[in-house]
């Protein structure tokens, strides 16, 4: 059965996710959703775009399967709302973070993911590169001992383009570190937060966290640094093992 998805956001991350869905022959693109006056298409055909969940509903009475949503971070919960208020039968999957602060966050998994299936895109966390991370600890695991400590380092080239990024993504620690945070958990087990911290100048939107984690009932120290002011994307993980042996995974590269 054809599994039919609208996309709610038409900026970098939704044409992303339509792209990404033309690879899988039993989706369809519907529709998509925007406040901008700005075109989709899907397998070389326009998909009609509306300026709201409204006026979608209203005009067409689409009945998607799946909703994406990629809307700016601070909008996700009101956009997941209004997703509910009238597609309460669908899946919503929400672009990563799920939202920008604490209060948002719960209305979203745990308010409206009580009335509906509710999932957060943690793209990193199953790249093919953490996948190959995974089988290569598994089958060393002999040989590699256990994780000791985590560093997690991601910058975006964002500092020239400050104010856009701010308003669709919060800052450098909302924007990567959630996701670093993904990844890692996938090795160990973050137990505690112990510190947040911003770091320089606003503008270059610098932070560093450190996190508690578990794994083979030892604990052990994660730190991950996030920012804006760099002239190119990078992130990367790096776990290193009481054998002295080091996993590293370069998520830019897509290799380890």
């Amino acid at each position: 059965m054809t599994q039919k998805v609208v996309i709610i956001g038409i900026g970098m991350a939704g044409t992303a996710h339509a792209r990404a869905l033309e690879d899988f022959p039993g989706v369809a693109l519907i529709g998509g959703i925007d406040t901008c006056s700005r075109t989709l298409t899907f397998r070389d055909k326009e998909i009609p775009v509306y300026p709201s969940v409204f006026d979608m509903w209203s005009e067409n009475k689409l009945r998607p399967d799946i909703v994406v949503v990629a809307t700016p971070t601070p909008t996700h919960a009101q956009v997941c709302g209004e997703v509910n208020e009238y597609y309460r039968h669908v899946s919503i999957i929400v672009e990563k973070p799920a939202a920008d602060n604490l209060e948002d966050a719960q209305r979203i998994i745990c308010d409206i993911g009580d009335k509906q299936p509710v999932a957060v895109a943690y793209h990193m966390a199953f790249s093919p590169v953490v996948e190959w991370a995974l089988e290569e600890v598994a089958e060393r695991a002999g040989q590699l001992g256990s994780p000791i400590a985590i560093e997690s380092w991601g910058a975006d080239p964002y500092q020239s383009d400050l104010v856009s990024a701010q308003a669709r993504l919060g800052n450098s620690w909302v924007d990567s570190g959630i996701n670093a945070l993904s990844v890692i958990e996938r090795f160990v087990k973050p137990v505690k937060c112990t510190s947040l911290r911003p770091i320089g100048s606003p503008s270059w939107s610098v932070f560093e966290g450190t996190f508690i984690c578990e794994a083979d009932g030892q604990q052990l120290l994660a730190t991950i640094l996030t920012s804006w002011y760099s002239t190119a994307p990078s992130r990367w993980v790096r776990i290193r093992y009481s054998s002295g042996a080091e996993l590293v995974m370069d998520h830019n590269a897509v290799a380890g």
